[in-house]
């Protein structure tokens, strides 16, 4: 996706030998430059971006004068980008390893959020033959902040529309503190006893009845006596047969 950022751009894209009058012009002024009334201090960061097998591609160079960053990025020999748009931008950490997706997101500065991002640039237009140079000035970035803790790096992409990150150089690395990782581990120690196993028993009590027993009451000053009655024996029914010889 095109990024659109409201800068002053210079794209340089005349014929080679024009190309280094100009970059050799612009050296001679910054070497030899003054400003009328209080002098104006001038701070550079510099870097060069790399393929991700360490290929060499593009010199960048930030200049931070009078309130402004002016940047200037210039290929490195011929050949190595596709003709056509890159897509070019500072990103939040000072990292270029491995894919390049080391260096975060792009670089938002410190209470902005609005798009586009402070650290999106125009795209680096390269000619046919693989050479290109921008030059862009922008107020959306001090050096301050490119250099916090986190670092600043410039990544290069693919093309105007790719995400894929081509090349990448270390504006400002990022300090060891904000890249490492903790890797503490906290261990606990739970111990588990053995589950216990509950046998229930059903214990069946069998209580015989208790003999009952036999109250009488017995009014105030009544007698009372104890009569036992002792039954006889019962005599069986006994049947004699007659006698033989002494019937009628």
């Amino acid at each position: 996706m095109i990024k659109h950022v409201t800068v002053a751009i210079a794209f340089l894209a005349a014929p080679v030998a024009v190309l280094g009058g100009c970059a050799n012009q612009s050296a001679d002024d910054s070497s030899t430059s003054t400003t009328s009334g209080s002098e104006s201090s001038a701070q550079a960061l510099t870097t060069q971006l790399k393929t991700a097998g360490g290929e060499p591609v593009a010199d960048a160079t930030i200049d931070f004068t009078d309130g402004y960053a002016t940047v200037t990025v210039e290929t490195v020999g011929t050949g190595v980008l596709s003709p056509g748009l890159h897509g070019l931008h500072i990103h939040a950490i000072g990292t270029c390893e491995g894919d390049f997706t080391s260096a975060g997101d792009h670089f938002q500065a410190p209470g902005r959020t609005d798009q586009p991002a402070s650290g999106d640039l125009p795209a680096l237009l390269v000619r046919s033959d693989g050479a290109g140079k921008l030059v862009a000035t922008s107020d959306g970035f001090t050096e301050d902040q490119l250099k916090d803790a986190d670092g600043s790096a410039i990544v290069l992409h693919q093309d105007a529309t790719s995400d894929q990150r081509f090349a990448c150089g270390v504006l400002s690395p990022a300090s060891a503190t904000s890249t490492s990782v903790s890797t503490s581990t906290s261990t606990s120690t739970v111990t588990t006893a053995p589950p216990t196993t509950v046998t229930e028993t059903t214990v069946t009590e069998t209580t015989s009845p208790a003999p009952a027993e036999t109250t009488t009451s017995v009014a105030p000053g009544t007698s009372t006596s104890t009569v036992t009655v002792i039954q006889p024996p019962e005599i069986p029914d006994i049947t004699v047969p007659p006698v033989p010889g002494t019937g009628g």
